[in-house]
């Protein structure tokens, strides 16, 4: 069972929403398939909206461009803990994906078509104020989370994938804040990390994995602190070596790799 309930029942009810509405008595009938989807679609947008404009008041309030981007970005990589709201039996499943894929087209017409410097998600989303950068960490990230939520939806895999984005996101806020013991990584030019950061990213992917698997009922499948840190190390280490401007694709491939063999050796 999820955070949201049971929603493992073959019933007309085993939609995580239409369940959580029931036990609350919010509703006196189950909701249809399509209605839970297109229901707990509508939530995720909900979602993302709020955490745009509070991302906007982050930027404007302490002008530092890193701390409002990985705000959302900490809240994208948390998409996955919407997904026992929806009912898998129905392939409304799929609308999961909506933000993400709208976010997708949207950053590609933005970064590459419109070019505007001014324009909000320009603002928001990039360090420097060019319209570029929405083509690399921010397009990725979507990118991921469409990827991750029609292939490996409520599995450990994508569990493990969205969690290594979160400590990814933990290793540049405690890098920035107290990352003073620097080191210089392969591939990496003039750019440092700090063992601050890299333990940030092993604390911060082990919390996201944790949280991931308690809220969709998976927790059997990731437990165990040696498989925890594993995943954390692992993600630590590629956020510290991958490439500039594609540390988010090669840390996913690298987590979804490690999903795959990891638990047969540990």
């Amino acid at each position: 069972a999820s955070a949201f309930g049971d929603s493992s029942s073959s019933s007309s009810s085993n939609g995580g929403l239409s369940s959580l509405l029931l036990h609350y008595h919010a509703i006196r009938t189950p909701l249809s398939p399509i209605t839970n989807n297109v229901a707990s679609a509508l939530l995720t947008i909900i979602y993302v909206k709020t955490v745009m404009e509070i991302g906007a008041v982050i930027r404007v309030k302490y002008g530092v461009p890193e701390f409002s981007r990985k705000f959302v970005h900490f809240c994208a990589c948390s998409f996955v803990i919407f997904w026992p709201l929806f009912d898998s039996s129905h392939w409304g499943w799929r609308l999961n994906v909506t933000v993400p894929a709208v976010m997708s087209l949207r950053l590609l017409y933005k970064g590459a078509i419109l070019k505007d410097p001014e324009d909000e998600d320009v603002i928001l989303l990039s360090r420097s104020s060019s319209p570029s950068e929405l083509l690399y960490g921010p397009l990725q990230m979507t990118s991921i989370m469409c990827y991750v939520g029609l292939t490996q939806f409520m599995t450990p895999t994508g569990i493990v994938i969205m969690a290594s984005l979160v400590g990814d996101g933990m290793a540049a806020m405690i890098g920035i804040q107290y990352g003073n013991h620097k080191y210089k990584v392969p591939l990496g030019g003039e750019k440092q990390k700090s063992i601050e950061g890299s333990i940030g990213c092993v604390i911060g992917t082990m919390g996201g994995i944790w949280l991931f698997a308690y809220m969709c009922g998976m927790m059997a499948e990731v437990a165990g602190w040696k498989m925890l840190l594993a995943y954390g190390c692992i993600s630590a280490l590629m956020e510290a070596t991958a490439l500039f401007n594609w540390d988010n694709f090669l840390l996913a491939v690298a987590m979804q790799i490690s999903a795959k063999h990891l638990p047969n050796i540990i």
